[in-house]
């Protein structure tokens, strides 16, 4: 068999077995020598990645610099790009709004120049999955030092790529039984190939086996083929691929869902041809899809309807760089779409990280519903953080290599709280969340309320806790004691009125009557601005925007600006650590109109002291708090995200708009049985069983409550995997406590019934 012969055979093959049975008559008729991957110590850094689907995307990510390589030498290297995305706007007509601001057809046809091609093969864990480019492709020497390699420098010094490390897309061989890697750098040329594979070797002599690839000992094989079989560029064809995790054809458990949630924000669309169901699409990225691209086969014709939109902005981190942050509330859950996130990113980790578009990391959507004390937006809120304008020490420093997560240390912190300062400042957001509270909130009698939480703090002072507060009522024992003040909640916050907008402007203000403005070392705040000036007034470019905001005084700095949008942006100010109390000085905003005078308008500051945590005593501060009944098929129940089998979840706890909502799982097989079994008999005795079952799961709530407020510091050191193991666990003990509690009611209830029988 010959070069031409073997290469024509695994460019037809479309299983494991003909691709193997291919291999081995070549290795009968020819001395061949399979050469280790890279280095021979190889398996390390291949099976560094976790996720078999995550690695595709590496080899998408490869065909993506590789066209960027050809329009580099088609364009002379002009102009100097210092990014991909500098390269996709000068070499492929990227408008600077992104995808989502090209026609449907323009993205089709540049998407076909990176394809990935799924196919049967021998099923999910054994599926034939190839990715061909037609970029710029490798000459065959090139190939054991380029393609073939791991961790070399041909990237390196190539800013306008987004490879850096050599080893990403060599980690699909963990998951292929056989991979064929051919290239062609012209057409007129042959086409270098090989085959890759793991090679077991003698157990005892070696720990481990290696990754391998067929050759000769001058290097790779060689095939002159017509352009029609194989023309330039590269494929990396996969036989045996393990596709298990991702075996739907759309949503979050298919390579088209992974696909678009990882490629975020791409330089230049993929084409998804899968054989598997029969049709094709064009990944564009999640990001373009929130910010309206459709295109053939999107399930709607105008894309996603969105509550709320925060366009990109940017945020100063001082000596970090910047960051650009933008965030989608989608409508609210439904039983047709549960979870509305998930449609464009895991509704677990919906925050967003990229760099050069893509997805290097996510926050979990703890970071919204606990920290951001959204918890009503959390299934349905996605923010992304655009991290290109991160110094490289702080790029280092946050990302780890095979960009599937975010490195534990200052940088991220940082990233977090600048995310949970932006998301608390909105009160679009605060509106939105409180309005999605008063829909799902059950009406219920205030006064049996106010009984319950008598008896929770009455059950608090016997476990030995000096109450001082409780709902709103203030402790007899506590010996300063105060009428009761009934709480009511807030009613939502009205809108924003509209601003007429004039040119020129003739007004410009601080829309915040708070005077002087306090800060305290360390704070960041984000003040709102408003105008009558037109939203062109203002550019992301300072050299362009006709509005200038500075700080004049010690302490403080501007770190962020939002877009103007209808009269109104916000600024992020910053007190930076170490400022002394009692400094004082300005914040001053500037509008710049043509041929008029311009606008100003200034707010004073004052530097605090940090207001001071309480201390650990036990002294418990009850914050209101509401128990609230949810059944399988309640919206709550979707909101939620708590899974079909009621057995799994029994209570969860969120802090929304200053209230403990507690939500029980009134399906939950103990309790419903308990209830269910009470009611043939007496329907009061039911009711009374439920009171008394609210009243312990909301004081072992609260108690949870108070040990993760004071906990609450220590929380930022542990790692996700911590975490998560936190929240399995808080889970397994509110299931112990909801059978433990449906043991103590039912054991009150009956000694009630008895003592009311006797008398």
């Amino acid at each position: 068999m010959t070069t031409a012969e073997l290469l024509l055979a695994l460019l037809s093959a479309r299983s494991l077995d003909e691709a193997t049975a291919a291999v081995t008559a070549f290795e009968n008729s020819n001395e061949i020598v399979w050469h280790p991957f890279g280095r021979r110590n190889n398996r390390g850094t291949i099976e560094a990645s976790g996720d078999t689907g995550r690695s595709l995307v590496e080899r998408a990510t490869n065909g993506i610099d590789a066209i960027l390589e050809l329009e580099h030498s088609n364009h002379g290297g002009m102009p100097d790009c210092s990014s991909p995305k500098e390269a996709g706007l000068a070499w492929l007509g990227i408008p600077t709004n992104g995808l989502s601001a090209m026609s449907a057809t323009q993205r089709r046809v540049l998407a076909q120049r990176v394809t990935l091609v799924l196919e049967e093969g021998e099923g999910r864990e054994s599926r034939l999955v190839s990715v061909r480019d037609y970029g710029s492709g490798i000459e065959p020497g090139n190939m054991p030092n380029t393609i073939l390699s791991l961790s070399e420098d041909n990237k390196l010094q190539k800013h306008y790529l987004a490879g850096t490390f050599g080893q990403g897309g060599s980690s699909t061989l963990a998951a292929s039984k056989l991979c064929l890697i051919a290239s062609r750098s012209d057409d007129n040329g042959p086409v270098g190939f090989t085959v890759a594979k793991y090679l077991d070797l003698p157990p005892e002599e070696f720990k481990t086996g290696h990754y391998v690839y067929l050759g000769t000992l001058q290097g790779v094989l060689e095939a002159s083929i017509p352009t029609e079989n194989f023309s330039q560029g590269t494929l990396c064809r996969h036989f045996g691929y393990d596709l298990d995790a991702y075996n739907s054809p759309i949503g979050p458990n298919s390579i088209y869902g992974l696909l678009n949630m990882v490629l975020f924000d791409p330089v230049m669309p993929v084409w998804l041809e899968n054989k598997l169901h029969g049709w094709n699409r064009v990944i564009k990225g999640s990001r373009n899809a929130l910010n309206g691209a459709v295109d053939e086969g999107d399930e709607s014709s105008r894309g996603p309807s969105l509550d709320h939109n925060m366009p990109m902005f940017y945020a100063d981190l001082g000596a970090f760089g910047r960051v650009g942050i933008e965030y989608w509330v989608l409508p609210s859950p439904s039983k047709e779409n549960k979870r509305p996130s998930a449609s464009f990113v895991s509704d677990r980790r919906p925050i967003i990280l990229t760099s050069n578009g893509q997805n290097h990391a996510e926050f979990s959507v703890q970071v919204i519903r606990k920290d951001a004390e959204l918890p009503f937006l959390a299934s349905r809120l996605i923010c992304h953080i655009d991290c290109d304008g991160l110094t490289p020490g702080a790029k280092r420093a946050l990302f780890v290599s095979n960009r599937e997560e975010a490195r534990r240390g200052a940088v991220r912190n940082l990233l977090l709280q600048e995310l949970v300062s932006v998301l608390k400042s909105d009160p679009e957001l605060e509106r939105l969340n409180r309005e999605a509270k008063d829909d799902s909130r059950r009406e219920q009698d205030e006064s049996a309320l106010a009984r319950m939480r008598d008896e929770v703090a009455k059950l608090l002072r016997l476990q030995g806790l000096d109450v001082a507060r409780a709902g709103g009522t203030v402790s007899e024992e506590d010996g300063n004691a105060r009428p009761t003040v009934e709480r009511r909640p807030r009613p939502p916050r009205p809108p924003l009125p509209p601003i007429e907008i004039a040119e020129p402007p003739t007004f410009l203000r601080f829309a915040i009557e708070e005077d002087p403005v306090t800060f305290y070392a360390g704070q960041r705040r984000y003040l709102r601005i408003e105008t009558d000036a037109n939203d062109n007034y203002y550019s992301a470019d300072p050299s362009r925007s006709r509005i200038q905001v500075m700080t004049l005084g010690p302490g403080i700095r501007v770190v962020g600006q939002t877009a103007l949008r209808g009269g109104r942006m916000r600024v992020g100010f910053l007190c930076e650590e170490g400022t002394a109390q009692g400094e004082t000085g300005d914040l001053r905003v500037e509008l710049q109109r043509t041929g008029h005078p311009s606008l100003s308008a200034s707010k004073s500051y004052e530097v605090v002291a940090q207001p001071q945590a309480r201390g650990s005593d036990r002294r418990v501060n009850l914050p209101p708090f509401e128990p609230v009944p949810v059944f399988s098929q309640d919206e709550n129940w979707i909101r939620l995200g708590w899974p079909e089998d009621p057995s799994v979840v029994a209570s969860v706890a969120e802090v929304s708009d200053g209230t403990l909502m507690i939500y029980y799982n009134a399906d939950f097989p103990p309790y419903s049985a308990k209830v269910f079994g009470l009611e043939t008999r007496d329907t009061s005795l039911a009711s009374s069983f439920t009171s008394r079952y609210e009243i312990w799961l909301c004081m072992h709530s609260l108690l949870m409550y108070q040990d993760q407020q004071q906990a609450g510091a220590e929380q930022d050191e542990t790692s996700e995997h911590d975490e998560q193991v936190s929240e399995d666990a808080e889970r397994e003990e509110r299931k112990r406590i909801a059978n433990l509690s449906v043991m103590i009611a039912a054991r009150e209830v009956a000694l009630m019934s008895t003592v009311e029988s006797e008398s």
